[in-house]
């Protein structure tokens, strides 16, 4: 049997209920890794939960809004209380926003994809270093591609995804005295329910598989290596 990459690690995954957070959940889980499935939805945690039950693996399903302090605490409260220890944290949670220009933006949409996709991320990182600074951990963020260019009709998820960038940077600043690799996944297009519900025309989008490959490269790394940002995108050559 080959060797499982992340054998007896434990890591917390927001967002892991669909698209990139589940198949991060089910290779983590097939690389060792017992694993906390958080969403804001208990049935499709337990969904994901059970699939990894049914391969023989290990995971515990905890709803989670990241957008509420209280709900972040009880998250790694409950998971170190079952586990007895956090190792990685995945702050994968996030929404599109949709498709509009910044001057058809209303304030409210604005400030909803703002509360979760960085304020959510935000909290979840800051949990995830207080927990982490004895014994030391990874968090990987995911941003985006559209966190390193911009692209017309998606302002706010994009100053959202080039936010995260520059929080997951400092934060990887901080952490380097604990023992706390910080890294950055930015995606191209992924096959996702974000992508569907965008209405957005993609001919041969990546699968999120391979976006799992990444997460589970990156918590492999040694030592106090600061990895900042894996782009993980398709290249059509010829």
């Amino acid at each position: 049997m080959l060797k499982q990459l992340l054998q007896d690690k434990v890591a917390i995954i927001t967002g892991a209920s669909s698209g990139i957070g589940k198949a991060i959940a089910l290779r983590y889980a097939e690389e060792g890794a017992k694993v906390v499935v958080s969403s804001k939805t208990q049935t499709k945690c337990e969904e994901v939960t059970n699939e990894i039950s049914e391969n023989g693996y290990t995971s515990i399903p905890i709803v989670c809004d990241v957008r509420k302090v209280n709900e972040i605490e009880a998250l790694f409260d409950k998971s170190i209380n079952h586990f007895g220890k956090v190792d990685i944290v995945i702050a994968n949670a996030g929404i599109s926003g949709g498709n509009k220009h910044v001057a058809e933006y209303d304030f409210i949409t604005w400030n909803k994809v703002m509360d979760t996709n960085l304020n959510g991320v935000f909290l979840t990182v800051r949990e995830a270093f207080r927990r982490m600074k004895k014994n030391g951990g990874h968090i990987i963020v995911m941003s985006s591609q559209a966190g390193v260019e911009g692209y017309a009709g998606k302002g706010a998820y994009c100053a959202s995804k080039f936010a995260v960038r520059g929080l997951a940077h400092a934060l990887a600043e901080e952490g380097r005295a604990h023992d706390i690799n910080v890294s950055t996944i930015c995606p191209g297009t992924v096959a996702t329910p974000i992508l569907a519900a965008s209405n957005t025309r993609v001919k041969n989008p990546m699968q999120p598989d391979a976006i799992a490959d990444a997460a589970v490269y990156l918590a492999t790394l040694r030592g106090n290596s600061l990895v900042r940002d894996v782009v993980v995108e398709r290249l059509h050559l010829g």
